[in-house]
């Protein structure tokens, strides 16, 4: 019996021993579970700079989304929300706007974010000598910025601005380290320091930019380890590494993809609202297009239902204003509709000689479908009678030759705008204004000027949606663009990551991304 007794002991202990092992090992796989895992992100194109401050492309702003805060963000649903304001206020007058910040909270390189930091970042950005893209984005409406105590800054308004708030959400408002700028200097592109989730670890132009978690973050350490950016200007390309894996995230997906990628039981296919517009803005500081019969021709000549429909599968809509449907202040205008013959009508009248040679020139891999598009666009224009020299660029390059219609020369380009204020006034005035920051056409109109000046100084909604109504048809009849398309966004998203989406603006905001 003792013997029985005994073996009987040791069965037992075994099988307690052989739990408890299976216990240890199904918590160690556990917490392998919860590990932050490496997202891979595959884009048309890379981001050109990481200084918020002095870029103005959605991919550069999709990376400083990651690196920076600013005092007020979206949410989801694209409301705005606080980050490193707690609270604000604005005076009844509407000319004072006061901001009390999160205490405690650090840049990533250890030093203060506090009043004195947002004053210095908006007063760079405010000073005219440093020549930074978004100068004229805060310099309209912003006349002072005080820093009031430790924690709380204000901004004395030049008079009351209505989406002031938008502006501030903008990615423009991020909030660098003092400190990283004054030692980096006109580097500062390349070597940013914030105080958002992630770090900037590495950056091989052409190949990959790689963001890494910071631990230390104020709003709670990021639950992926890094994200990295990879620019994969081939459609077909980025599809294929979200089906085999290679790639977590991609963007755009092309339309003639979307019905394969949702098959996959392993992808989804996020379908997005968005404030971008594509177009083909014509260089109105030189013949023929100094004359806007010829501008009213080209609009004519594209067929923009064939390049919704057959190149994008639906995945758009004809514009039917210079701004996009989304953008509040919108109003329809109209389209122009498709008429070769009109279009040679006009180009005869003009005086514009069957065979005349004009250049066209076009990103490729940055939008959806652009390269197809702009080859479109180039048949349209040719079958009215133009010989049209064809030209693709891989998108750094290619924003470093269309900044100036005088100074580039360019004849026509391909552009999109998405605004990402969400707000008209962002939306006309910087495209169309004489002294616009992307007057990429070169239009100088002085009733419509007039208009957008006024747009952006009224605060009263219904008044600002009839000064943007007026100021739209006055664009339409310019005809500074050819009008094409308001964008859909379509983000190919692999099943075992969450926490990844777009705003209308389309930032694809990747912060609270989780991978499984």
């Amino acid at each position: 019996m003792k013997k029985i007794s005994f073996i009987l002991f040791l069965c037992t202990m075994l099988v307690l021993s052989a739990c408890s092992s299976s216990s240890k090992s199904s918590g160690t796989d556990n917490q392998a579970a919860v590990e932050p895992k490496d997202l891979v992100v595959a884009l048309g194109a890379e981001p050109t700079i990481l200084d918020p401050q002095d870029s103005n492309d959605a991919l550069s702003n999709n990376a400083t989304e990651l690196l920076f805060d600013k005092l007020v963000t979206l949410d989801k649903e694209g409301k705005i929300v606080p980050q490193l304001a707690k609270e604000w206020s604005t005076s009844t007058d509407g000319k004072k706007m006061t901001f009390k910040l999160r205490e405690g909270v650090k840049f990533q390189d250890d030093t203060p974010l506090n009043a004195e930091a947002v004053k210095f970042n908006f007063d760079r950005v405010l000073n005219k000598e440093n020549k930074l893209n978004r100068y004229s984005f805060y310099a309209e409406f912003i006349d002072k910025v005080n820093a009031d105590s430790e924690y709380q800054v204000s901004f004395d308004l030049k008079f009351p601005f209505g989406p002031a708030l938008t502006y501030f959400a903008q990615a423009a408002g991020a909030i660098h380290s003092p400190k990283n700028l004054k030692e980096q200097g006109k580097n500062i592109g390349k070597a940013p320091v914030g105080a958002g989730p992630f770090k900037l670890k590495e950056w091989v132009p052409g190949t990959k930019v790689v963001f890494e978690a910071n631990p230390t973050y104020w709003g709670g350490k990021p639950k992926v380890k890094t994200i990295t950016f990879k620019p994969v200007p081939e459609n077909a390309s980025r599809s294929i590494m979200l089906e085999t894996g290679e790639a977590d995230v991609i963007s755009p997906v092309v339309p003639t993809d979307v019905e394969r990628l949702k098959g996959n039981d392993k992808v989804n296919v996020i379908v997005s609202p968005s404030s971008r517009t594509l177009e083909f803005p014509l260089n109105t500081t030189k013949a023929p297009f100094n004359d806007v019969r010829v501008r009213q021709a080209l609009n004519y000549a594209v067929d923009k239902d064939t390049i919704v429909k057959k190149i994008l599968s639906g995945y758009g809509k004809v514009s039917e204003a210079a701004v996009a449907e989304p953008i509040v202040g919108y109003s329809s205008v109209g389209a122009y509709p498709y008429d070769p013959e009109k279009a040679k009508q006009l180009l005869a009248e003009a005086g514009v000689k069957p065979g005349t040679k004009i250049m066209l020139w076009t990103p490729e891999g940055r939008y959806l479908m652009d390269r197809q598009i702009a080859e479109f666009v180039q048949g349209n224009l040719q079958a009215v009678g133009f010989t049209v020299e064809f030209r693709k660029y891989e998108w750094g390059t290619y924003k470093g030759l269309t900044t100036n219609p005088k100074k580039d020369g360019y004849d026509v380009i391909m552009d999109s705008w998405g605004a990402s204020t969400g707000d008209a006034d962002w939306a006309a005035r910087p495209n169309f204004a004489t002294t616009g920051s992307n007057n990429l056409s070169g239009i100088t109109n002085a009733d419509l000027d007039a208009l957008l000046d006024k747009g952006m100084k009224t605060a009263n909604p219904d008044e600002r949606k009839k000064t943007y109504s007026d100021a739209l048809k006055i664009i339409k009849e310019q005809a500074p663009w050819i009008f094409v398309l308001d964008n859909k966004q379509i983000t190919g998203v692999r099943k075992n990551v969450e926490g990844v989406y777009n705003w209308t603006n389309e930032r694809l905001i990747l912060r609270d991304a989780v991978k499984k």
